[in-house]
């Protein structure tokens, strides 16, 4: 609560009295931490940059009007009422899978069990020229694997996905250029 009545007070001038926000108690500029540290402390002090409030020369311009900050005490822009999303199933994302590269395919292995038990009942799997995404939702949590900026391209419309019961899901991806050796799975961002 210090720091915090630290920060409302750090707007103030000297001998001002202001509100602590977390407790609700009158504060004045001296009764702040960083001015009894300054205090204590001298040119010593770690706050020392904040002993003088800052001075604003007369010559500066101010600029003014909606949206802008120039100072004062918070103002309400507006109050939305929350959107409150019906409590869904976890989303889980799956971090273990093998792959290779497999002449003109990649192949991505994926052999976790609970992702295995969930694909069983609902399986998704997508395909785009550079990323795919396989969603199996189970009866308590959905499972993702989601691999965006692929290395190289692929071709959508030729990749695959099968799944041996309790095994293995294996993905297949059809390389655009199937020449083209893959060292690694996703762009090196």
């Amino acid at each position: 609560a210090q720091g915090l009545a630290a920060c409302v007070v750090g707007a103030m001038s000297e001998g001002d009295i202001g509100m602590d926000a977390a407790t609700g108690d009158e504060i004045t500029r001296s009764d702040s931490a960083l001015r009894a540290n300054i205090k204590e402390k001298g040119a010593n002090s770690y706050y020392y940059a904040h002993a003088k409030p800052p001075e604003i020369p007369a010559h500066a311009k101010v600029v003014s009007g909606p949206g802008l900050i120039t100072g004062g005490p918070p103002e309400l822009i507006s109050r939305d009422q929350s959107i409150d999303k019906p409590a869904g199933k976890p989303r889980i994302t799956v971090t273990k899978f093998s792959w290779v590269d497999d002449g003109d395919k990649v192949k991505i292995y994926v052999e976790e069990p609970d992702f295995l038990s969930a694909a069983e009942g609902d399986l998704r799997v997508t395909f785009d020229t550079n990323e795919f995404c396989v969603e199996a939702e189970g009866a308590e949590r959905i499972f993702v694997l989601q691999v965006e900026a692929l290395s190289n391209s692929i071709v959508p419309d030729e990749c695959k996905h099968a799944i041996k019961k309790a095994k293995r899901l294996t993905v297949t991806l059809k390389k655009k250029t199937a020449s083209t050796k893959w060292y690694d799975l996703k762009k090196k961002s």
